[in-house]
């Protein structure tokens, strides 16, 4: 290798293969040149090193995307979870390969420390993301960085880069809605948009789930619905329609979707959003999707169905999601199912509420609260089969007099 000035820049005299060639390395100084000179030479004798001198972040972000693209062609994943680590990548390409410009600058992976994932952390808590989400993204690059030593373009090691014991408590949501707050967030939707939020509960479909869904999915005696899952092999399965609840919400979503040919529903974009503003209309805490799908296994829980049994309905290979998740029963609820399991001796005393404060799921098999509730106005599933409810109904007065014979039906296509 010879090094020669030419109008003040040094130019490099190498020998590639079998060839010599001449390049600019851009310097004006001898010494920085030499250094861009002899990285050359190294590159050229120990094609590994180039490879790792010359990859960045996006490189190996990229290794993992395309190959969870892979698996989900091939059916090892979901499409969702292959989604789910390009929204995670995103994050650390938008935080270590941006210039205070705004535009890309590549980072390289061979100068990625623990300092700049320690950094990383900090600023995503700053931006207010939650620890859960947080331990998400560490998780993809994680497998990022592994994908990228197997594939020879970083030398680095994983545990020393990684933080030490970033794990957050895992803390599940609890929040399903009761009977009659699902009979206010009906009251505050579209026709199209109730009808969704009831099929999820009456089926536990999750959202995309829902967006798959066809009218040709129910059984013609409405005795079964086809959920068309694709997270894993369980969630494509077939739901059993056996509640009372479950019938009435399924007959009224059927009857006021207003999908046009296969899809059941229409598109609805933002679903957070709508559904917070409605609860807020309602009076109610907010809910997500994903507590639509949580109420339909918490009312069958509520109902005596073990969790061995609503753990296929919700599409889990076992039931410790259901115990762990989805079918915890608040503490009311709990307390009357044990006081069923234990005998009528061992009612407890939130059994003896005035009737009007008892929530229709609450004690909805208690023996001494049934008959209270029946004559308050309240619709109570009776142990023996019975006919399907037309529909959801809540109490109305009329004219003050304290009399509650007349039903305001809420599932008439909402508001």
């Amino acid at each position: 290798m010879r090094l020669y000035c030419e109008d003040g820049i040094w130019y490099a005299d190498l020998r590639i293969g079998n060839r010599r060639i001449r390049r600019s390395t851009r310097c004006s100084d001898r010494k920085p040149a030499e250094t861009v000179a002899k990285q050359w030479e190294r590159d050229e004798a120990d094609p590994d090193h180039a490879a790792t001198s010359k990859a960045t972040l996006s490189d190996a972000l990229k290794l993992l995307t395309d190959d969870r693209d892979e698996q989900a062609k091939a059916g090892r994943r979901s499409e969702a979870t292959a989604s789910f680590y390009k929204a995670k990548a995103g994050h650390w390409t938008r935080l270590l390969e941006k210039n205070g410009a705004g535009t890309y600058a590549p980072f390289p992976l061979a100068k990625l420390h623990a300092r700049h994932v320690d950094a990383y952390i900090s600023t995503r808590r700053k931006e207010d993301a939650g620890e859960n989400t947080i331990s998400k993204e560490l998780v993809t690059l994680r497998a990022a960085l592994k994908l990228a030593k197997r594939a020879g373009i970083w030398k680095g090691d994983v545990d020393t880069v990684m933080p030490i014991g970033f794990a957050p408590e895992y803390k599940p949501r609890d929040r399903a809605l009761t009977y009659a707050e699902a009979q206010k967030l009906l009251a505050q939707l579209t026709a199209d948009r109730a009808a969704r939020v009831a099929f999820i509960v009456a089926t536990s479909a999750d959202w995309t789930e829902t967006e798959r869904a066809r009218r040709e999915d129910v059984a013609a005696d409405s005795s079964s619905v086809l959920i068309r899952g694709t997270k894993r092999a369980t969630r494509h399965r077939e739901v059993p329609i056996v509640s009372h609840d479950q019938r009435s919400l399924l007959e009224h979503a059927l009857k006021y979707a207003a999908g046009a040919g296969d899809p059941l529903f229409t598109p609805w974009l933002n679903v957070r959003r709508d559904l917070h503003q409605a609860c807020e209309r309602a009076k109610i805490p907010a809910v997500s999707p994903n507590d639509l799908r949580r109420t339909c296994a918490t009312w069958l829980r509520a109902q005596g169905a073990p969790p061995h049994l609503i753990a296929p309905v919700l599409g889990h290979v076992d039931s410790r999601m259901v115990e762990r998740v989805y079918g915890r029963l608040p503490t009311d609820q709990l307390a009357l199912r044990l006081s069923q399991e234990l005998g009528a001796n061992s009612l407890p005393n939130v059994c003896l509420r005035p009737a009007d404060s008892l929530d229709p799921l609450d004690a909805m098999h208690s023996p001494l609260s049934t008959k209270t509730l029946e004559n308050e106005g309240f619709m109570v599933p009776t142990p023996a089969p019975a006919p399907p409810t037309p529909g959801f109904s809540i109490p109305l007065t009329d004219g003050g007099s304290g009399r509650k014979d007349k039903w305001l039906r809420v599932l008439k296509g909402g508001v």
